[in-house]
């Protein structure tokens, strides 16, 4: 008989969801758990003053996915990401490409990036992901991009937008654009032989 894990993550607030892992017999995993932090677009438009030589944009289509890609690279090491699954994230609904904001350099690289997920039904935007070329660091263009996709994201019909933090460093970077935390994640756990029904 072979043994699997089952893992199921929900947030602290769903108390129905936990009393029903723990009816199922899970047990809370002692993990870090993630941190959902929110804002309110009423705060935009943001004003951003961007450094000398930078300019920022949305992405324009295929032409900007070579160095769409390059910037997600530099700005995350472990990154698997390609031209090709790019592509197929742009391909992907509910992509948007005018909430897939850069902030290019005077050379024409992308320098950071921030692109965000719209659900228009419940106007919320998701961003996912966010990062900045680290030769570009301290420069103040994470903030900036972030801003410039929120004025984009309000001016889609968005009221509120959402970053999930792993780390008390992206948390504090989020909060210095003025999100707030407002839940975390729990994860449960349970055993399950493989032969169960």
């Amino acid at each position: 008989t072979e043994t699997n894990e089952q893992r199921v993550t929900v947030l602290e607030t769903e108390s129905h969801l936990i009393s029903a892992l723990e009816d199922s017999l899970f047990n809370l995993l002692e993990e870090t758990p993630e941190v959902l932090s929110k804002i309110s677009l009423d705060s935009c438009p943001f004003l951003v003053n961007l450094p000398d030589q930078f300019k920022a944009r949305h992405l324009t289509g295929d032409e900007d996915l070579k160095n769409r890609v390059g910037v997600q690279r530099a700005a995350f090491s472990h990154s698997r990401v390609t031209e090709e699954s790019y592509r197929n994230i742009m391909n992907a609904y509910p992509y948007d490409s005018s909430l897939d904001w850069v902030i290019e350099s005077s050379n024409g690289e992308f320098a950071a990036f921030c692109l965000i997920w719209f659900d228009e039904i419940n106007k919320v935007g998701l961003l996912e992901p966010v990062g900045t070329d680290p030769r570009f660091w301290r420069m103040g263009l994470g903030s900036s991009v972030c801003k410039l996709a929120l004025n984009a994201l309000r001016d889609k019909g968005a009221n509120t937008a959402i970053v999930v933090c792993t780390s008390p460093k992206t948390h504090a970077f989020y909060k210095s654009i003025g999100f707030e935390p407002y839940a975390q994640t729990k994860t449960f756990h349970r055993l399950k032989n493989t032969n169960d029904n």
